[in-house]
């Protein structure tokens, strides 16, 4: 029974390091949408070089607003902040990253499409 539980402890994951992995593969995600959706539909007249360096500054521009969500949840977690209230910020911001992992290239792919 002891061993039991000395194994649940170890596989225990704090909310940070859960977000950070869910940070981790979203920016895999939204990168390779990016490659796959936007770099196709972007024009370049001239170079075709110039798709890259966009889908360069698309990436760039992401990445600050998800360490910013990184290190918040790094504080919450320091604080030992009450797990039961944690689990409602946890889950509502999984599913912000998500959505907007999935829903910003497709806006851009419709976005360099029409215009």
């Amino acid at each position: 029974m002891a061993k039991a539980k000395q194994a649940q402890l170890r596989s225990y994951k704090s909310y940070s390091k859960r977000m950070s992995d869910h940070i981790a593969f979203a920016l895999v995600v939204y990168t390779l949408a990016l490659i796959f959706l936007v770099t196709p539909t972007i024009e370049s007249r001239g170079t075709s070089i110039f798709p890259y360096f966009v889908l360069v500054l698309f990436v760039a521009v992401v990445i600050p607003p998800c360490r910013n969500m990184e290190r918040r949840w790094q504080a919450l977690d320091a604080a030992a902040y009450n797990g039961d209230g944690l689990k409602a910020h946890y889950v509502a911001d999984r599913l912000k990253l998500w959505a907007a992992a999935v829903v910003i290239p497709a806006i851009l792919a419709v976005l360099f499409t029409v215009f």
